[in-house]
C-alpha cells in the first residue's frame, strides 16, 4: 500500500509541475485564459491535493489487478482535469504523455488476468465507442476537441468494470457536467464563449460514481 501511495504522489506531483510551465497558446491572453503559472497558486494546488487523495483512496479500494490503470486515472489524469478545471483547457502537450501512461498501466494490469485478450478487447471496444460518442458531440458544437481525446480514456478504464460500468461512467460523467454546466455556464463561462465550461472534471468523476455502483451492485469479475 506504502508503494502505491508513494507512485501515487510521484505521478500527481510531476505532472503538476509540468502543467505550471506548459507553454501559453498564442490566443491565450486575448481570451482571458489562467496562465498555467498560476495553477501554482496554494488554493489551487490544496483542491488537486484533496482530489488526489479522494481518488487514491478510491484505488486502493480496487482489486491489485486492477489497479495499475486507477492510479494513473487518479494521479496524472486527475492533474490533466485539474488543468481544465482551473483554466477550461486540456492542453495537447499534457494529453498525450497522460494517455500513454495510462496505456501502459493497462498493459500491466492485462499481465495478471488470466484472459487478457478478451479483457483486452472490451478495452479498446470501450475507448473506441466512447471517443466516437464525444466526436459526434464534436461535430455537432456541443464540446471541445479536448474532451474528444479525453473520452477514450474514460471509456477504456469503464469498460474494466463491464458493460454496465462502461454506460453508468460515461451517463453519470455527462448527468454531472450538465448539472454543473447549469450551474456555472452563465456566470462563470469558460474564456472566449459565452456560456462555455469544464467539461473534463465531470467527465473523469464519472467512472468513480461507476466504481460505487459496481461496488454495491455486484462483485467486480473483470480481473478475476
Amino acid at each position: 500500500m506504502v508503494l502505491w501511495c508513494l507512485a501515487a504522489c510521484l505521478l500527481t506531483g510531476v505532472h503538476a509541475a509540468w502543467a505550471t510551465r506548459l507553454p501559453e497558446p498564442d490566443d491565450a491572453s486575448e481570451l482571458g485564459k489562467l496562465p498555467y503559472r498560476k495553477l501554482a497558486a496554494p488554493t489551487r494546488l490544496a483542491g488537486l491535493v484533496l482530489t488526489a487523495g479522494a481518488a487514491l483512496v478510491a484505488t486502493l479500494v480496487v482489486p491489485a489487478p486492477a489497479r495499475a490503470p486507477w492510479l494513473v486515472f487518479g494521479s496524472a489524469l486527475a492533474v490533466l482535469v485539474w488543468v481544465d478545471a482551473c483554466t477550461t483547457w486540456l492542453p495537447t502537450r499534457l494529453s498525450w504523455p497522460v494517455s500513454i501512461e495510462l496505456l501502459a498501466a493497462v498493459g500491466v494490469s492485462l499481465l495478471w488476468t488470466p484472459h487478457p485478450g478478451a479483457l483486452a478487447v472490451r478495452i479498446v471496444a470501450g475507448a473506441a465507442a466512447a471517443g466516437v460518442l464525444f466526436y459526434l458531440f464534436w461535430l455537432r458544437g456541443g464540446i471541445g476537441f479536448g474532451d474528444v481525446r479525453l473520452a477514450p480514456l474514460i471509456g477504456g478504464l469503464a469498460a474494466t468494470m463491464g458493460l454496465t460500468g462502461w454506460f453508468a461512467a460515461l451517463l453519470s460523467g455527462t448527468a454531472v457536467g450538465a448539472v454543473w454546466g447549469l450551474i456555472v455556464a452563465r456566470r462563470h463561462p469558460a474564456p472566449g464563449t459565452v456560456r462555455g465550461f469544464a467539461y473534463g472534471p465531470a467527465l473523469w468523476v464519472g467512472p468513480y460514481i461507476a466504481l460505487v455502483w459496481t461496488a454495491f451492485t455486484s462483485s467486480w469479475t473483470t480481473f478475476a
